[in-house]
């Protein structure tokens, strides 16, 4: 017989598990040698049930240790890379939380290039059947994510957006002429925001809009359901998730650098690293209760309180076998994954 840990290697070099894989595995746990055999093979067990879990429990899971009510705030974006001729990409719809957006859903392929319309509907529409479209404060997405079906999509399931539109598109002026987008904010200076008055139309839809004028002279233009009078502050919460694919990647856990291309696999690691950001939040969030983060003079904290939770539980898994004091913060850390 092989010993548990040859069984637990060979099962990891094999891919996730199957259920008769699972049956055999407990069909070897009543012939261990040791008990040390055994304790790895229960240990491997328990691996393989987590990476079984699916991401509706993973984003209930995060929304309740977060402790994030309804009245959501959807981020959807993409993002990509390539590993040889092999490529990986992610879309990703997350939800806003503090200076950073949380995982909630996504899908991975191994095409380049932007997502279709048929992708974004469906895992909004995985949000809407667990947590109901009234849960949304609004739906937010850059210039990549607005077309004619996306938004016809979004009115007729009445559900609240902030949209980036590109300055080529054709939006009605305060006289109801067909106008390009580009130039709502011709008289506009640089730096100057406004948020136009009255409704719009835009692919026959009503919708109200918003514009400003960038340093570089380019122009951003916004789209609402609704004339919220911030139309322009709520667009830029679709930052937070460009701040969460620089903690997945660059930033923080170098997910680029695992030089997995299976879908499979990146969508299970995804699960792993939603649960991962959600920990270095509440670490940061404790650590910040016991020693304030001070503010810089431009007004902006000396770091975030993403880092200040990665750091303090990479110290702690650093130092976990030499540092007593470090074993201990580590077990009260633990304790903030419990949602009891």
């Amino acid at each position: 017989m092989e010993s548990g840990a040859n069984q637990v290697s060979g099962a990891f070099s094999g891919g996730i598990v199957s259920g008769s894989d699972r049956e055999s595995d407990k069909d070897r746990l009543c012939f261990c040698r040791t008990r040390e055999d055994c304790f790895q093979l229960q240990t491997a067990a328990k691996i393989y049930a987590f990476f079984s879990v699916s991401q509706v429990e993973i984003a209930r899971l995060v929304l309740r240790l977060l402790k994030i009510e309804p009245g959501y705030t959807i981020a959807i974006d993409r993002t990509e890379w390539q590993l040889g001729t092999q490529w990986v990409n992610v879309l990703m719809l997350s939800v806003a939380y503090r200076g950073v957006s949380i995982p909630l859903f996504w899908a991975v392929t191994d095409e380049k290039g932007c997502s279709d319309n048929e992708e974004r509907k469906a895992i909004l529409q995985k949000f809407i059947d667990e947590f109901g479209v009234e849960s949304i404060r609004f739906v937010t997405a850059d210039g990549e994510f607005c077309s004619k079906d996306w938004l016809k999509f979004l009115v007729e399931n009445k559900i609240p957006y902030r949209l980036r539109i590109k300055a080529n598109y054709q939006i009605t002026n305060a006289g109801g002429a067909l106008v390009r987008a580009s130039r709502l904010s011709r008289t506009l200076k640089i730096g100057e925001r406004i948020e136009l008055r009255g409704k719009r139309r835009l692919w026959e839809q009503v919708v109200f809009a918003a514009v400003c004028r960038k340093a570089d002279g380019d122009s951003v233009l916004i789209i609402s359901n609704e004339q919220s009078g911030r139309i322009l502050l709520e667009y830029g919460e679709r930052w937070k998730i460009e701040t969460l694919f620089g903690i997945l990647k660059t930033r923080g856990f170098r997910l680029e650098d695992t030089h997995i291309t299976e879908i499979e696999r990146i969508s299970k690691l995804l699960s792993l690293l939603t649960i991962a950001v959600s920990w270095a939040m509440l670490a940061g969030e404790l650590e910040s209760q016991a020693q304030p983060l001070k503010t810089k003079k431009h007004g902006k904290l000396e770091k975030s309180v993403f880092r200040l939770g990665f750091e303090t539980l990479r110290n702690c898994f650093c130092q976990l076998t030499t540092n007593f004091r470090q074993k201990q913060r580590f077990q009260q850390l633990t304790l903030l994954l419990s949602c009891i």
